[in-house]
């Protein structure tokens, strides 16, 4: 048996996450700060992977540390860029104002990577709901999070 993320498996694990937050409301409305999160979590485990492969060249090629360090911050280096804001062990420490905060996520991370957010640059996490409450809430982000925290979405780890 596989130890791998099917797409049936991700269909299963979405679904649930979205029911766990969404109380009485609509899953469609939900579907767009759920996808957000997913996206961010898939862009940052490949981002790490592939980061972890260029440090091992660079040692292996003897640079210095600081060296290396300079060139991991380079954003032409890598097919996407994620922004240190943007870094999942930053993301999931941020516990308050998660709200404000992947706004301001998503925004650097369109801006050093022209063109990949599309439509998900526009989520408003700051969306009021009819009766003047957050549509969603600062505890839900911090449970999305936590629940994508448990997902390793690298290519080796999907079998779709």
């Amino acid at each position: 048996m596989s130890d791998k993320l099917t797409s049936e498996g991700l269909e299963r694990f979405l679904d649930a996450t979205c029911d766990a937050i969404r109380g009485d409301r609509s899953a469609k409305e939900f579907k767009e700060y759920v996808i957000a999160i997913l996206f961010l979590k898939r862009l940052n485990d490949r981002f790490n992977l592939e980061r972890e492969v260029r440090r091992n060249k660079l040692i292996a090629k003897g640079l210095s540390q600081s060296q290396i360090e300079e060139d991991l911050g380079r954003r032409e280096v890598y097919r996407l860029f994620v922004p240190k804001i943007a870094r999942w062990d930053k993301v999931k420490q941020q516990k308050e104002g998660l709200n404000a905060y992947l706004t301001q996520v998503f925004a650097e991370t369109e801006d050093k990577n022209r063109g990949c957010l599309g439509a998900l640059n526009d989520i408003n996490f700051n969306k009021i709901s009819e009766k003047g409450d957050k549509f969603i809430t600062n505890s839900d982000l911090v449970k999305l999070i936590e629940d994508f925290d448990k997902l390793i979405l690298t290519d080796d780890h999907l079998d779709f």
